[in-house]
Parts: C-alpha cells; structure tokens; sequence
C-alpha cells in the first residue's frame, strides 16, 4: 500500500475512533452469572480461542498489531454490528445477545474473519 493511502487511512481510523462510543462494558457479572471472555487481534487474524461463550457473555477484543482495524459482527440472525475503529492496543467489547453462529470480520482488512458459535 503506498504511502498516501496508508496516511489517509490512519486519518481516517482516528477521526472515527472519536466519534464512536464503546459497544458494552466489559465487566463480569459474578460466578453465576455472564462472564468476559478476552480475545485478541493481530495483523493477519483473530489469535486461537479455547473459550465457548454462552448468551450474555461480553467478548473483549484487544488489538494487538501495530495497524487499525474495524470488527463487525454479523448476528446468526443476519443483523450486523459494527463496533468501530480500534486502533493498536485498543480494546472494543460487544455483550453477546443470544446463542448461534456469529462472524467476527475486519472492515479495513476483510480476509481478517472468525466464526464463533454461542451456546444457550
């Protein structure tokens, strides 16, 4: 990528990253309750996961590469939502609503993707 069209980019990604308000807390609810679960994001993909998370869960996605990316998540309902620009060392959260199939994807990098299935 040449040189302007990465400046623009990086423009871009902190113009937004301004605008847009964090998704959902990342907190626990207690044992019996909702937990985090943390994931991480480097250049090329979501790293490895041996978690399964259940409804009402919260995934936090830390990015851990040196470059801005964007996550959406589309719901196994087919709506799509899209938790903003997150720029190196950021961390985005998104509170699971129901159990199913969800794909996690890159906007900026579209080949960076993850299935993830929810339990009830």
């Amino acid at each position: 990528m040449n040189r302007q069209v990465t400046l623009w980019l990086m423009t871009i990604a902190c113009i937004m990253s301004t605008l847009i308000l964090p998704v959902a807390s990342a907190e626990q609810a207690g044992d019996s309750g909702p937990v985090v679960h943390n994931m991480s994001l480097t250049h090329h993909d979501f790293e490895d996961w041996s978690f399964t998370p259940s409804a009402n869960d919260t995934l936090a996605i830390t990015n851990k590469s040196d470059v801005a990316h964007s996550i959406y998540v589309t719901y196994p309902d087919g709506k799509v939502v899209n938790l903003g620009v997150q720029l190196p060392g950021e961390t985005v959260s998104l509170t699971i609503p129901a159990a199913g199939d969800y794909l996690l994807q890159c906007w900026i990098h579209p080949v960076i993707r993850a299935e993830m299935t929810v339990a009830p």
